[in-house]
């Protein structure tokens, strides 16, 4: 969660920048770099020591006094806002730039103009600096530049190679010096904007700076020195979580990098290199090995070891005997009992190899998976669920056999899945997550029933499928009706909503108690009030009504 306004940092002022000019951070996520993990988190909200790596382009511009900072958004938009919001935990202003098209660089920057009215400052939201930026302004204003391309002499495979010629002017020529690479951050005069298409998809660095030398203008370079890493590979990624992580251990640098100035880890330190957030259990024969650090809320069971050069974000249980080293561990997720993971990115069950960039999905939940708490469910519910469907599902095997070839005979297909929502505990809030509910295929893709599909629904056959969601613990015998996204998105009143704070089930009083062509209204009045008088007893009982219910449901 991000810091509450009472919680305003106040950060050391290297050198105030005298004319205060604007700023904007590029967050639009547009590149497929770090992809698959970027398909699901926007690449400024990438964890680095668990904090989003935007917060310190964010920190950067306030120590030197930035304190209006425009950001382009454009990718999965709405966690980045929700996080950050206007920008008071820092002391800062920020003012957000939703694009509803991808421009590039340089076309962000057209669609910003009417925020840009002086010299302005330009960072990917998406990479680690540390630049004295008091210092680049002095010699953009000296040199009297229409734009500055800060420099650097490491690149990497996606990094724009750039020639200096004299008194540091940009030059399209090939001198014979080794070239330097544009690190991404620049410093434009407003009038720069006029030589950019309006919406069209231009880049900064391939379109906008050879037109401004095309123009004559005055465009220079600013070699920096400091830290940098544009986080554009899974090596780059990890190196940057081992920097954050050696640099405030004395003596240490990972992999011979520059120090970053003003680094904190927002932690604990509970022994030398090892930092841990708010309100975790650590099992006192777990091995920590320098360094570590651990977000807030976690589980670490009996028996594992963690680090060296590990980062666990908040929210994750990993179970006993586990052992994770050289890896980055994201929130909410379930590491199994004896798992081993060294030199990987986890997030929920998604695994990434650091090294190849290679990536798995585990469908093994026992293994790894994510670790929303399911709304009203414990670990006995689960068990008594599973004890009491493994032998119904034997007792219906027979009819399950018979059903399940006739319908394919019938209509080609054994099984339909329909989507459902399920909710879970996220923080403090219900959250309602799709998943695939399993039923016999009683319809065609155009709405029609298939041969036998009509008396499947009649019977209500088609609906014993649904069991096997019960073992892959996405429903429980008991509970509140699942619902459709369409149903769901009816609900507005308060009192609808919180039937959310029950687990969905197989059955339930919206079962025993509603006719089977029940309205949805009267499956939600059921719902709450099985919510209010919830207990194991009234579950014992609606499981015990379901075949008399069942019974009616048929005649």
């Amino acid at each position: 969660m991000p810091p509450t306004t009472a919680e305003t940092a106040v950060f050391p002022v290297v050198t105030i920048i005298e004319d205060i000019m604007q700023a904007i951070l590029l967050a639009t996520g547009e590149t497929e770099k770090l992809q698959p993990l970027t398909e699901t988190i926007p690449s400024p909200m990438l964890p680095i020591a668990n904090r989003p790596v935007m917060t310190y382009a964010i920190e950067l511009l306030a120590r030197q006094g930035i304190q209006n900072i425009n950001v382009s958004l454009y990718h999965l938009p709405g966690s980045i806002e929700a996080f950050f919001g206007k920008g008071e935990r820092w002391g800062v202003e920020l003012d957000y730039l939703l694009q509803r098209d991808a421009w590039g660089s340089a076309g962000a920057l057209k669609w910003a103009e009417s925020s840009l009215s002086d010299t302005f400052i330009v960072l990917p939201a998406d990479m680690v600096v540390d630049l004295d930026i008091a210092k680049l302004v002095g010699q953009h204003r000296v040199r009297g530049s229409a734009a500055t391309v800060v420099v650097s002499r490491h690149g990497s495979d996606a990094s724009q190679p750039v020639f200096v010629g004299e008194n540091g002017r940009l030059t399209t020529q090939v001198n014979g010096s080794a070239p330097y690479y544009a690190t991404g951050v620049y410093i434009f005069e407003p009038s720069v904007l006029n030589h950019i298409p309006a919406r069209t998809h231009f880049d900064i660095q391939q379109e906008l700076i050879p037109a401004l030398l095309a123009a004559d203008l005055p465009v220079h370079a600013f070699t920096s020195n400091g830290y940098l890493n544009t986080l554009d590979t899974f090596p780059k990624y990890q190196e940057a979580q081992q920097t954050f992580l050696h640099n405030p251990l004395p003596g240490q640098v990972a992999n011979g990098t520059p120090q970053l100035r003003f680094l904190s880890l927002e932690g604990r330190q509970i022994a030398d290199g090892i930092w841990v957030g708010l309100n975790n259990v650590i099992h006192p024969s777990a091995r920590l090995a320098a360094p570590v650090f651990i977000g807030e809320n976690c589980r670490i069971g009996a028996g594992v070891e963690l680090g060296p050069d590990v980062v666990i974000g908040a929210n994750v249980i990993i179970d006993d005997e586990a052992s994770i080293q050289k890896s980055t561990i994201f929130d909410h997720t379930y590491i199994g009992q004896l798992v081993n993971i060294e030199d990987r990115l986890v997030n929920k069950n998604l695994v990434v190899d650091t090294q190849t960039a290679e990536s798995v999905t585990i469908e093994d939940r026992f293994l790894l998976g994510p670790t929303y708490e399911t709304v009203a469910e414990g670990g006995g519910q689960r068990f008594a669920d599973t004890l009491l469907t493994v032998p119904l599902l034997l007792l219906l095997l027979p009819l399950l056999t018979v059903v399940a070839i006739l319908t394919f005979i019938t209509s080609g297909r054994v099984v339909q899945k329909k989507t459902r929502l399920k909710p879970y505990m996220s923080g403090q809030s219900v959250t309602l997550r799709p998943f695939m509910l399993y039923n016999f295929a009683t319809r065609r893709e155009n709405g029609r029933f298939t041969p036998l599909g009509s008396l499947w629904e009649k019977l209500g056959l088609h609906r014993l499928p649904e069991l096997i969601n019960v073992l892959k613990g996405e429903l429980t015998l008991v509970g509140v009706r699942p619902l459709s996204p369409e149903e769901a998105s009816q609900i507005t009143d308060t009192w609808q909503q919180k039937r959310h704070d029950a687990p969905i089930g197989f059955t339930g009083l919206w079962y025993v108690q509603n006719s089977r062509e029940g309205e949805l209204d009267e499956m939600l009045i059921a719902d709450v009030y099985y919510l209010a008088t919830r207990s194991w007893r009234e579950d014992w009982k609606l499981l015990w009504q379901t075949p008399a219910a069942w019974l009616r449901h048929i005649k």
